[in-house]
Order: C-alpha cells, then sequence, then structure tokens
C-alpha cells in the first residue's frame, strides 16, 4: 500500500492531527510541553515504516510522557526539504544526510549498532551468481537521493560497469519496492543492504537470494534532534531511545530488524559522512518548503 492510499484509508481518524500538523500547531499532548514529531526517512513504504517504528514510537510516547506522531516524506529530496524546513523535532535517517541536518540545528543522539553491508539480491533461481554476471541486467536502486542509490551507482563504478552501457538502472521508490521487482521478475538484481530482506515477510524472501557485494560496509541510520527542543530535553530524548534496547519489545524490534541495538552517535559520524554531503548538494533542487501539500503524517501515537 503506498503512501495514498493509506492516507485515503486513514484521513477521517487523522483529520485533526494533520490539521493541526500543518497549521504549526500540535495535536493535544499528554504533557504541557507538547508533542514529538518523528520523522523517519522514506527507505520503505509508507505502511511499512509506520509497521516496522510502531514499537520505537509507544516506547518513546510511554517513556517521554508525551504524544509522539510518527511522520516520513514522499521521497528522500521531500525528506531532507521537509526536515530543514522544521517539520520534524526528531529524524531516523541514512548518513548522506547528516552533515546537513547537523549544520541546520540538529543533534546525534544514537545510531543503529550494525552497518549495512552492501548486497546484490536476485531471484532464487537466477542465473546470477556473482558479480560478472551482471553486465547487461536490469538493475534496481532505490530514489536517486538516497544512500544506497548513491552508494549503489559507486560501487558499480568500482567494479567498471556504468548505466545505459553495461546495464539498465531501474529506479524504485524504496528497497521493499526493490525486493518486491525481483520477486515477481521486473527487474535482475536488487542493490540494497541485508536488514531489508530482514524486515520482508518470509514468503517473499523465500522467493529471493542474497550476494555480498565485496567487502563494502555502510553507517548505519543516526537518529538526531533538533537542538531547538533544550538541551535538556535532547537530553530526556537520548536517555529514551538508549533505554528501548532493553524493553522486551525494543529487543524484538532490533531482531527482526537486524539493526542490533544503539550506540551513541558521535560527530565523528558526521564527520565521516562529509563526502556525501557535495553529491547531495548536487542532485538536490535545494529546500523547499511544501506547506500545506506536504504528505507525511503516519499515526499519532499516546
Amino acid at each position: 500500500m503506498d503512501w495514498k492510499r493509506l492516507l485515503l484509508g486513514t484521513i477521517m481518524l487523522l483529520v485533526a492531527g494533520l490539521a493541526a500538523a500543518e497549521s504549526g500547531t500540535l495535536p493535544s499532548p499528554l504533557t504541557s510541553d507538547g508533542g514529538l514529531r518523528l520523522g523517519i526517512v522514506p527507505f520503505a513504504s509508507t505502511s511499512n515504516l509506520l509497521k516496522i517504528h510502531r514499537p520505537l514510537r509507544d516506547h518513546l510516547a510511554q517513556t517521554l510522557r508525551r504524544q509522539v506522531m510518527v511522520y516520513t516524506s514522499t521521497s528522500h529530496e521531500r525528506f531532507l526539504d521537509d526536515a530543514l524546513s522544521g517539520h520534524f523535532d526528531v529524524v531516523v535517517t541514512t548518513a548522506h544526510f547528516l552533515p546537513m541536518l547537523v549544520d541546520d540545528g540538529f543533534v546525534p543522539l544514537v545510531r543503529y549498532r550494525n552497518t549495512f553491508d552492501l548486497v546484490l539480491v536476485v531471484h532464487k533461481n537466477s542465473a546470477i551468481h556473482g558479480i560478472g554476471d551482471l553486465r547487461g541486467r536490469r538493475i534496481g536502486l532505490p530514489d536517486r537521493l538516497s544512500f544506497y542509490h548513491i552508494v549503489g551507482l559507486q560501487w558499480l563504478h568500482t567494479i567498471g560497469m556504468e548505466a545505459g552501457r553495461d546495464y539498465t538502472l531501474s529506479e524504485q521508490p524504496s528497497h521493499r519496492a526493490e525486493l518486491m521487482a525481483v520477486a515477481l521478475g521486473r527487474i535482475d538484481v536488487a542493490i540494497t543492504g541485508f536488514q531489508a530482506l530482514l524486515q520482508l515477510d518470509e514468503d517473499t524472501r523465500s522467493q529471493l537470494r542474497p550476494i555480498q557485494a565485496g567487502t563494502l560496509a555502510l553507517p548505519s541510520m543516526t537518529t538526531l534532534a533538533h537542538g531547538s527542543l533544550g538541551k535538556a530535553k535532547v537530553a530526556e530524548i537520548q536517555a529514551a531511545l538508549l533505554s528501548f534496547p532493553q524493553s522486551g519489545e525494543g529487543a524484538r524490534f532490533f531482531e527482526t530488524t537486524g539493526y542490533g541495538g544503539y550506540v551513541p552517535a558521535t560527530m565523528g559520524d558526521i564527520e565521516n559522512a562529509r563526502p556525501y554531503e557535495a553529491i547531495i548538494r548536487r542532485f538536490w533542487s535545494g529546500r523547499t518548503d511544501h506547506g500545506d501539500d506536504i504528505d507525511r503524517v503516519l499515526e499519532h501515537g499516546q
């Protein structure tokens, strides 16, 4: 189910909260200091993002004793626009956006312990068994400003392959869309992370076969809070996040997603991502506040 269908299906339930969010005010908070707007980079479909992160939303709402609203955007570019336009208090994002977000006032809190290994995913019956079998194939990557699109193209370039000459590039809306396209035979290969495979249903996963793409390991996703919340609230949110893996739901979350838990994020993580900033700025159309046209509400948790 894509974001439009989800919004149509839930609009009657969310209309009050959506109107309040768009007008710059928050729905009725659990405490006097307001709700928390949690923005998640759109690495999966809207419905799957909500399903995956519901335990985190519930933990934060309970621990912080305030309403937590989960948001996403329709693309990675829109997510960057939305974050820089002040639509999120806390963001969960991939490494390539970190420098721009920190420069805009976000504070790094935690990142996932496990790295994202780059893998090729093919159909279980595919004749592709290694890197040497990629030439002439249809290769899928998520949308053009996603981390995996950028590093996937870089990796293909390092093995001497260029789009249009050595393979056909198929841009997909998300990692799950890539993998479903492979399962259905619409493309030959998806370039993604092993965690994306873990988050599929068993029936779909059984139709696929991963191939390790060399030794490249990517930084894990990082959670940041905007400094405008104040040092006390930022520290409170960081503590709540660090307590999540110790809860029963948190332990299951990290087991099923393959993220491996949290470790504190550092400014070193930000500096390691600096080389990607120039690439982002090359393809990014520039900050745009989409205002009333924003389509990012997933669900309110309280």
